[in-house]
């Protein structure tokens, strides 16, 4: 319950925090005028936040066996089914708070956000502009989300963990993964667009990082010895909803925050190989850099360079930051080539 508090707390501070701008600046404008509601840049940051912190305490929670924790060994916890029930509804009301939050900011972002291109076409054509037709609401992405809420309902309800090793590793990421190809594709061939050069840069930089280990988490998953034994259907489920999430911002949206949420894309990925790992039972790596301790601390410096880069930067320019980029691709191959030799030495 203390833990609760805490969170909720700081849930309350950050909206406090957040929203204090907006109010300022809805003292300036008349009755009938209403402030811009469009959620910026620090908002995710803030969120994102306090997201990782409680993921990474509830992790600490969890594999943490102490007596003051839970009251019994970490054995008898996992083994009493009330405990279980209240773990899994609770976890179910994080997830629907998640996504409740997302429509909402999908919805603001859906009533402020005007495409470049419908931008640079209402600047040369002012009769175009008028009759310009709007771009599609977010909100459709909430089918989408009801479609991957079905699919772990049925593995968890309906499917042993064989029938779910096969619908994952044989279904959804060689799906996901033509998918990618596709993008990528499309992205190749795309005569449009608005984007400076240094920006579509850093676009391909962290979008062909981010597909390569969409590749190695479908590897990760067929190394799995034993099918009958898998019980991670749901991490895989949601690395794929992320990753997508994340792509489609750096591939088709153009705010200055869309490379921060790539970088925070890839500290949430090593947080669920833990997972994955502490759910399968999988021992951990002899080395420390075959783990997924370097990569989640390269990740975090590399976004408290973003943030910082955000914060300093007035203007458009990325040439830094894709220099910045390029530098972290680097180290991150590196690191995969290290992790690579350790696990197989």
């Amino acid at each position: 319950m203390v833990a609760i508090a805490i969170i909720g707390t700081l849930a309350f501070l950050i909206a406090l925090l957040v929203r204090l701008p907006q109010g300022e600046q809805a003292t300036g404008r008349g009755p009938g005028q209403r402030a811009a509601q469009s959620p910026r840049w620090y908002e995710f940051t803030l969120a994102l936040i306090l997201l990782g912190a409680i993921a990474a305490f509830i992790i600490w929670l969890v594999s943490s066996g102490s007596q003051w924790v839970w009251g019994e060994t970490i054995g008898d916890w996992r083994s009493d089914t009330r405990t279980i029930i209240f773990a899994a509804v609770m976890v179910a009301l994080g997830v629907i708070g998640l996504v409740v939050s997302l429509a909402y900011t999908l919805a603001q972002l859906s009533g402020r956000s005007v495409p470049r291109q419908e931008i640079a076409a209402a600047a040369e054509t002012p009769s175009a502009g008028a009759a310009a037709v709007p771009a599609p609401s977010p909100l459709r992405l909430l089918g989408f989300l009801a479609f991957v809420v079905a699919i772990v309902l049925l593995c968890w309800i309906g499917l042993t963990s064989t029938e779910q090793y096969g619908l994952v590793a044989q279904l959804i990421y060689p799906a996901s993964l033509g998918v990618t190809l596709v993008l990528l594709f499309d992205k190749t061939t795309r005569t449009w667009g608005v984007k400076p050069a240094a920006e579509a840069v850093r676009e391909w930089l962290l979008g062909d990082l981010l597909a390569f280990l969409l590749v190695l988490a479908f590897l990760n998953l067929r190394s799995l010895a034993k099918p009958e034994t898998y019980v991670s259907s749901f991490w895989d489920i949601l690395n794929i909803v992320l990753f997508f999430a994340a792509f489609w911002l750096l591939d088709r949206s153009s705010a200055r925050s869309r490379f921060l949420l790539g970088y925070g894309y890839l500290i949430v990925l090593p947080l669920l190989l833990l997972i994955w790992d502490t759910g399968q039972g999988v021992a951990g790596p002899a080395s420390w850099w075959a783990s997924m301790w370097p990569f989640l601390i390269l990740a975090i410096v590399f976004f408290i360079l973003e943030v910082v880069g955000l914060v300093a930067s007035a203007g458009d320019r990325q040439i830094l930051p894709a220099v910045k980029d390029a530098v972290f691709v680097l180290i991150y191959a590196i690191l995969l080539i290290v992790a690579l030799r350790s696990a197989h030495a």
